[in-house]
């Protein structure tokens, strides 16, 4: 008996050995972080070709570009593409096929609400390789998929965008943190970012509450400024810094004026105003795009503008952009009032 409670504990321990060393064998998701591969079965090319469509709507940075990068594989063999960084499943339900017995598979507990159609949408995270997200489109009938398609196309795309993004902020850090440079920025001026490897600090303009952050080649840019006082047309003082911060710090950078945009947000789960647009540089002849967040941080009673602004001649924008809002979203400030 004895022998037998032995040889049993040694064959659980195997077990538990083997399954810890395939959990640690997940391979890291690959492709393009603006890639979206649509994995679903040839009954639904109609569909594929709608979500195709609506995923890769042109954005105006410098230039019209496209959202994402689409692929369509359209024989539904999910694990020739299940290391991907950004994976759909898109199918109908009913009748059964082999994309949409692996969405309800995926869909764990709201298979029954997918079923009754009133969930389509839903994001699964590392379920085949780390940093990955798969997202589940799907609806009862092929009618009910193409109306879901049609009418709900904005808030699909805007479902996509933010898991995406969600994903790369996520998996920002995996090739390397610098952790002690972001302790510093907190301890020295009372906010912080996390900022992975290959970054620089320029902290040259301290005296005037302005830090300069950059990675080269291609260019990405973060300038974080902050001050006191009641900001009461927060709008209106956000496109003024943003202005001066630009053309002051920036070597006479500047807004053009026919592409900015003005929306009132959040960042961070505090209320401000997100301004986007490109800039220029007559002097030097250059131009990109920039997204600028102006906000107050009330605990430490201190208004922020935080920038971001890529130069990447001949390449697509977007890309930079994620990246640079990954970064923005370590964003904190201080835990206590500041001068």
């Amino acid at each position: 008996m004895k022998r037998h409670l032995i040889a049993l504990t040694v064959i659980l321990l195997v077990v538990l050995l083997l399954v810890s060393a395939c959990q640690r064998r997940m391979i890291a998701a690959f492709g393009s972080n603006s890639e979206i591969v649509i994995v679903t079965s040839p009954r639904c090319a109609d569909e594929a070709a709608a979500l195709r469509t609506i995923l890769e709507r042109e954005m105006l940075t410098v230039q019209c570009e496209k959202a994402f990068t689409v692929r369509v594989i359209a024989s539904g063999d999910v694990k020739a593409e299940q290391n991907r960084k950004n994976i759909v499943l898109l199918d109908f339900l009913d009748p059964p096929g082999r994309v949409s017995d692996k969405i309800l598979s995926l869909a764990g507990a709201d298979k029954d609400a997918f079923r009754q159609g009133s969930l389509n949408r839903k994001a699964v995270r590392e379920r085949w390789a780390r940093g990955q997200v798969v997202m589940l489109i799907a609806a009862p009938t092929e009618d009910d998929l193409g109306q879901v398609l049609a009418t709900d196309a904005d808030r699909i795309f805007s479902f996509v965008s933010a898991e995406v993004q969600a994903r790369l902020n996520r998996s920002l850090f995996d090739a390397g943190e610098q952790q002690a440079l972001s302790e510093r920025l907190a301890a020295d001026y009372g906010w912080s970012l996390r900022l992975p490897t290959g970054y620089e600090v320029d902290e040259s303009h301290t005296s005037e509450r302005v830090i300069k952050i950059l990675k080269k080649r291609p260019a990405r840019m973060i300038t974080v400024y902050w001050e006191g006082g009641v900001w009461n047309d927060r709008a209106a003082r956000c496109l003024e810094r943003k202005k001066m911060l630009a053309w002051e710090f920036w070597d006479q950078d500047e807004i053009v004026e026919g592409t900015v945009e003005v929306q009132e947000g959040t960042f961070l789960g505090h209320e401000g105003v997100v301004l986007s647009g490109t800039w220029e540089n007559k002097k030097y002849t250059i131009g990109g795009f920039y997204v600028t967040y102006c906000f107050t941080c009330e605990k430490c009673r201190r208004n922020y503008v935080v920038d971001a602004s890529v130069f990447a001649p001949g390449l697509e924008k977007l890309p930079l952009v994620r990246e640079l809002k990954a970064v923005l979203t370590t964003f904190e400030c201080c835990e206590q009032e500041q001068d």
